[in-house]
């Protein structure tokens, strides 16, 4: 079984021009993981660059009503060099998909969470039920590839200023923790690799194949990726709706998290092959 996942996982590597270390040991990764619930559908969570698995924390009081939420941490600070680019990042996550969980399932991914998700969805769109994406990388996007070599604290809560609207989510706590992460050497290279692994890989011609049901969930602040990029992912992407809130940046699910939840909720019992079942079986019975 093993032998079988790292050889579709190797195609899927090859096809994406990419080769993660882990791959090329032929050994599937210990995935982390913060999850609730057990009833499905699943849905798998993507942080963004600079983010992390609670990110999604305002999320799951809601999500684990409809769904079984699972946020994956990405290796973005504790990979290879040769881990941490977002095709790298995709066969990850594509790695977990097929490893743990049943698919296809739902993808909700923030920033370059997104462009992971997206990337996926093309390399095997028969993991992915529907997508949902907020802040996503992929066409344009203000990022963290113009770090100074040692980047002062003023930089970096500038840098979160512009991340949300409402201020009081850039706490000292928060800066104090992105400036303990910037100070490691390698975290600041697998950043910048990363970050512009994401510019390079812009996915404008490709976002016309995504067929899957995609929802846009857009902050009409967000300075990252501005509303311009949102309406283009909505022209781009056939069968995607794109929903903004004012007063939000870059992270919908931090500073709104019951409106992100409710669009969330009503997109998947419409679109997701979970609920579209359960609405035939109740079709059938009655």
């Amino acid at each position: 079984m093993k032998t079988a996942l790292i050889d579709t996982l190797r195609h899927t590597a090859s096809r994406l021009g990419c080769s993660p270390r882990w791959l090329e040991e032929e050994s599937v990764p210990e995935f982390n993981v913060e999850e609730q619930g057990e009833s499905p559908p699943e849905i798998i969570l993507l942080h963004g660059l600079l983010g992390a698995v609670s990110n999604w924390d305002a999320l799951f009081p809601y999500l684990v009503k409809f769904t079984r939420p699972r946020a994956l941490r990405l290796p973005v600070l504790s990979g290879h060099s040769s881990e941490v680019g977002v095709k790298s990042l995709a066969v990850y996550a594509e790695a977990f998909l097929r490893s743990q969980c049943d698919v296809p399932a739902i993808l909700c991914g923030n920033s370059l969470g997104g462009h992971i998700a997206l990337r996926l969805c093309l390399a095997s769109p028969e993991l992915v039920d529907c997508l949902i994406l907020t802040g996503s990388s992929g066409l344009y996007e203000h990022s963290v590839d113009a770090l100074p070599v040692r980047p002062s604290r003023s930089f970096i809560k500038e840098h979160m200023s512009d991340v949300f609207f409402n201020q009081s989510f850039v706490t000292d706590e928060a800066v104090d923790e992105i400036c303990s992460i910037l100070r490691s050497k390698r975290n600041m290279l697998n950043l910048i690799q990363s970050a512009r692994s994401a510019k390079r890989d812009n996915l404008e011609a490709l976002l016309g194949q995504i067929q899957v049901p995609t929802l846009l969930l857009w902050g009409e602040d967000d300075k990252v990726t501005s509303m311009e990029v949102a309406e283009q992912f909505h022209k781009l992407i056939p069968n995607s709706t794109l929903l903004s809130i004012p007063g939000c940046g870059h992270a919908p699910m931090i500073e709104h998290p019951q409106w992100f939840a409710e669009h969330v909720e009503r997109f998947v019992k419409e679109h997701s092959g979970f609920y579209r079942q359960r609405r035939n079986d109740g079709k059938s019975n009655s």
